[in-house]
């Protein structure tokens, strides 16, 4: 449905948003289909005024947000548009799809509304069409027109689409207000404090990768592991029993003993998984490296969604040898994890190469038991920032 509310601002309040575009504007940009990219084409020939959120701009927003029902912290910094006779803006969509979805939703997530504003009505010409609804909007001086960008299911909804027609004689001024699924501020999302699994958006395609440990970071790893050898101990945290399972158990050669190595490490591979998921991240957890035993398994699950978004497993070392009376050694011992698009995978790897996955919302562990005398790895946890 497309909303209309006469009046929305005052013929005053019109005037001096007016003078901030004025004072300050460029031509306007355009996401470029559904890429991730910002630049200009002739599908928009405006010019756009990113307004700062104080004095009246604010009480604008706060006003807008309280009539779409939504928290004024979803909204995206207010921007005015000006159109010179024989400017437009030619059919579009105001939510993101594809690549555009995944690099400017990556944190606030879709646009869910738009509400526009008509500043002044003393020009031809600048309807606003939405052509799936066979509707033309009709430019009136404080006139608001609002609309859900996306449908029930969170979907982008396709008979939105709407055009800023040409501008015949004068100029036209608007202001638009697009508001998120979540929080954004000033531009940029606040500190992202994820409660539940629905709120961490899925950054990567498959939510796994497999690589080399970079050379320089292993040689530490090796110097730690090295160093730590000597320390095993039980390994004992909260609820064990229900993740490691089985008759084996497993042992930790605790990083606590060695934090300075630990900062280095998770500081030299913060790039490494900041690159694989293109938002940024802080460093979380290293908790030591864990040494799995004969016979155990790891139940599948899911981990912390508060701390552990963006997180990686290095294999240290691995004894295959079983002591079994029928075969010197047991089978590989691989990782199982459910990517984003449900397919489960299992993933094996040699000492020196890492999984990188996004483990918070991609379920993993291992199913089968092992049937060597040790699997040595542990885990790097980042969060995003």
């Amino acid at each position: 449905m497309i909303n209309e509310i006469k009046g929305f601002l005052t013929p005053e309040e019109c005037k001096e948003i007016i003078k901030l575009i004025d004072a300050d504007n460029q031509k306007s940009t355009v996401v470029i289909g559904g890429t991730e990219n910002v630049g200009y084409d002739n599908s928009r020939t405006s010019s756009t005024s990113n307004l700062i959120d104080v004095g009246k701009v604010k009480e604008i927003k706060e006003k807008i947000a309280n009539t779409l029902g939504l928290r004024v912290n979803q909204g995206e910094p207010i921007q005015g548009q000006l159109y010179n006779g024989g400017e437009y803006f030619r059919p579009h969509f105001d939510w993101f799809i594809g690549e555009a979805l995944k690099t400017h939703g990556k944190i606030a997530g879709q646009r869910t509304h738009t509400l526009m504003i008509y500043l002044n009505d003393d020009f031809t010409g600048g309807q606003t069409n939405f052509p799936k609804k066979q509707l033309s909007v009709r430019p009136e001086q404080g006139k608001a027109v609002w609309w859900r960008n996306t449908t029930d299911d969170g979907s982008g909804d396709d008979t939105v689409l709407h055009e800023g027609s040409d501008v015949k004689e004068g100029s036209k001024y608007i202001i638009t207000a697009w508001f998120r699924e979540r929080d954004f501020i000033n531009g940029v999302a606040p500190p992202f404090q994820p409660k539940t699994e629905a709120e961490i958006p899925k950054l990567t395609t498959n939510g796994f990768k497999k690589v080399r440990v970079p050379d320089e970071t292993w040689k530490l790893i090796q110097e730690t592991y090295s160093l730590l050898k000597d320390k095993e101990v039980d390994e004992q945290f909260q609820g064990k029993e229900t993740i490691i399972q089985g008759s084996g158990n497993s042992t930790i050669l605790s990083m606590d003993q060695l934090p300075t190595l630990r900062s280095v490490i998770h500081q030299q591979l913060h790039p490494l998984h900041q690159q694989w998921c293109g938002v940024e991240i802080e460093p979380t957890f290293i908790y030591g490296i864990r040494s799995y035993k004969k016979d155990a398994t790891l139940a599948m699950h899911k981990d912390r969604v508060e701390t552990h978004h963006i997180s990686s497993i290095i294999l240290v070392d691995k004894d295959l040898k079983c002591g079994c009376a029928n075969k010197e050694f047991g089978e590989d011992w691989g990782l199982n994890l459910i990517d984003h698009n449900g397919v489960e995978h299992i993933v094996y790897l040699q000492p020196g190469e890492m999984i990188l996955y996004e483990s918070a919302i991609c379920e993993h562990g291992r199913k089968a038991a092992f049937e060597g005398t040790f699997y040595n790895n542990f885990f790097v946890h980042y969060k995003i920032k």
